[in-house]
Protein backbone atom coordinates (compact mmCIF):
# COMPACT_ATOMS: atom_id res chain seq x y z
CA UNK A 1 0.00 0.00 0.00
CA UNK A 2 1.75 3.59 -0.77
CA UNK A 3 1.99 5.99 1.77
CA UNK A 4 -0.62 8.14 -0.38
CA UNK A 5 -3.13 5.73 -0.16
CA UNK A 6 -2.52 5.09 3.57
CA UNK A 7 -2.82 9.06 4.06
CA UNK A 8 -6.34 8.57 1.96
CA UNK A 9 -7.25 5.94 4.04
CA UNK A 10 -7.23 7.84 7.45
CA UNK A 11 -8.61 11.02 5.96
CA UNK A 12 -11.40 9.27 4.74
CA UNK A 13 -12.36 7.57 8.36
CA UNK A 14 -11.76 10.92 9.91
CA UNK A 15 -14.53 12.03 7.47
CA UNK A 16 -16.59 9.37 7.58
CA UNK A 17 -19.06 10.59 10.79
CA UNK A 18 -19.38 14.10 9.24
CA UNK A 19 -22.27 15.65 7.86
CA UNK A 20 -20.55 16.84 4.52
CA UNK A 21 -21.72 16.37 1.15
CA UNK A 22 -19.22 14.44 -1.09
CA UNK A 23 -17.73 17.23 -2.53
CA UNK A 24 -16.91 19.00 0.66
CA UNK A 25 -15.07 15.77 1.71
CA UNK A 26 -13.12 15.38 -1.95
CA UNK A 27 -11.99 18.96 -1.15
CA UNK A 28 -11.02 18.66 2.33
CA UNK A 29 -9.40 15.47 0.83
CA UNK A 30 -7.93 17.10 -1.90
CA UNK A 31 -6.86 19.91 -0.02
CA UNK A 32 -4.76 18.23 2.57
CA UNK A 33 -2.76 15.59 -0.68
CA UNK A 34 -2.10 19.15 -1.73
CA UNK A 35 -0.65 20.43 2.00
CA UNK A 36 1.19 17.15 2.67
CA UNK A 37 3.03 17.68 -1.18
CA UNK A 38 3.46 21.28 -1.16
CA UNK A 39 5.25 21.66 2.44
CA UNK A 40 8.33 19.05 1.57
CA UNK A 41 9.08 20.87 -1.40
CA UNK A 42 9.23 24.43 0.54
CA UNK A 43 12.71 25.52 2.65
CA UNK A 44 10.71 25.48 6.11
CA UNK A 45 12.34 24.79 9.68
CA UNK A 46 9.62 22.59 11.25
CA UNK A 47 7.87 21.53 7.60
CA UNK A 48 5.61 19.09 10.19
CA UNK A 49 4.06 22.38 12.08
CA UNK A 50 3.86 24.30 8.75
CA UNK A 51 1.79 21.18 7.11
CA UNK A 52 -0.28 21.01 10.40
CA UNK A 53 -0.89 24.93 10.54
CA UNK A 54 -1.85 25.37 6.80
CA UNK A 55 -3.67 22.95 6.70
CA UNK A 56 -6.24 24.14 9.97
CA UNK A 57 -6.31 27.31 8.45
CA UNK A 58 -7.07 25.84 4.68
CA UNK A 59 -9.87 23.69 5.60
CA UNK A 60 -11.09 26.21 7.55
CA UNK A 61 -11.16 28.53 4.54
CA UNK A 62 -12.18 25.77 1.78
CA UNK A 63 -14.88 23.58 4.33
CA UNK A 64 -16.33 26.23 6.59
CA UNK A 65 -18.95 23.41 7.90
CA UNK A 66 -16.38 20.70 9.37
CA UNK A 67 -16.37 20.22 12.87
CA UNK A 68 -13.39 22.15 14.44
CA UNK A 69 -12.21 18.58 15.91
CA UNK A 70 -12.50 16.83 12.74
CA UNK A 71 -10.62 19.60 11.04
CA UNK A 72 -7.89 19.55 13.48
CA UNK A 73 -7.92 15.38 13.24
CA UNK A 74 -7.31 16.17 9.71
CA UNK A 75 -4.08 18.88 10.15
CA UNK A 76 -2.55 16.45 12.24
CA UNK A 77 -2.65 13.56 9.89
CA UNK A 78 -1.11 15.98 6.92
CA UNK A 79 1.68 17.03 9.77
CA UNK A 80 2.35 13.22 10.87
CA UNK A 81 2.18 11.86 7.02
CA UNK A 82 4.80 15.10 6.56
CA UNK A 83 7.29 14.23 9.49
CA UNK A 84 7.27 10.81 8.29
CA UNK A 85 8.00 11.52 4.72
CA UNK A 86 4.98 10.17 3.24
Amino acid sequence: MSALHTLDVRLFEALAGTRLSPAERDRAIDLCESVVAMVPDLDLGHPGQAARCGAHLLLADVVPGLDPRVRSDLARLCEVAVVKGL
